[in-house]
């Protein structure tokens, strides 16, 4: 037998509450990986800070599928559970995964021949050029971790457990503001070399994957 759900209990100012406010904080929260990388890069070369400037749209729009197949997920998903068919809930977080999989498929195609067209189709100068297709590429081909990351999240929070959410963009973000001035300045000491906009990419993607494992983490125990 399952645990009644308090999304069905809990009187719905209290609901709208304990929901929202964990929400808004990993929202803001997730703001903060652009942010970050753009402070840190700024103080490596004037080029990469333009050169992730026109990789943001790109990340715009993986984040803008990542979304809308979550938002969906969280619908039905929502849905089904309130109608107590565990079995359709089950299907539609496959479903979306697949999903999650296909939109994949197409970044990691586009990291890998779509960046240099993309960079060079905006009239940029060689070294904005060389440090957007690293920048771009990176995240692009290891785009995966944010689509999961996006996806589990959405499953979390349609069940309730919007605090948990907080938790795992936490991580994330906390994952790439330490590792960032780690791999964009390089580490003697540790043999890590200055990479620039590819070390802010690496730090960008460990974060996206951080968060994705420990919201995978809470499905399995909790969802």
């Amino acid at each position: 037998m399952h645990k009644e759900n308090k999304m069905g209990t809990m009187p719905v100012g209290k609901l709208l509450f304990t929901m929202a406010l964990p929400m808004i904080i990993a929202m803001v929260v997730q703001a903060l990986y652009n942010v970050v990388d753009s402070i840190y890069i700024s103080r490596y070369a004037e080029s990469a800070v333009t050169a992730l400037g026109l990789a943001f749209p790109v990340q715009n729009v993986q984040i803008g599928f990542a979304v809308g197949i979550g938002v969906g997920v969280n619908s039905l998903l929502s849905k089904s559970l309130g109608e107590g068919n565990q079995e359709k809930a089950d299907r539609v977080a496959g479903n979306g995964i697949f999903l999650a999989l296909i939109a994949t498929a197409i970044f990691v195609l586009f990291g890998i021949f779509g960046t240099r067209p993309y960079y060079q189709m905006q009239g940029a100068s060689a070294e904005v050029v060389g440090s957007g297709i690293a920048y771009t590429s990176i995240c692009c081909i290891l785009t995966l971790g944010i689509y999961f990351e996006v996806l589990f999240e959405r499953m979390l929070q349609a069940t309730g457990r919007t605090m948990h959410t907080m938790f795992t963009q936490g991580a994330g973000a906390i994952t790439n503001i330490v590792l960032d001035p780690v791999f964009i300045f390089g580490v003697d000491a540790l043999g890590i070399p200055a990479m620039g906009a590819a070390g802010a990419a690496i730090a960008t993607v460990l974060g996206q994957w951080v968060a994705a494992a420990l919201a995978l983490f809470f499905n399995l125990k909790f969802n």
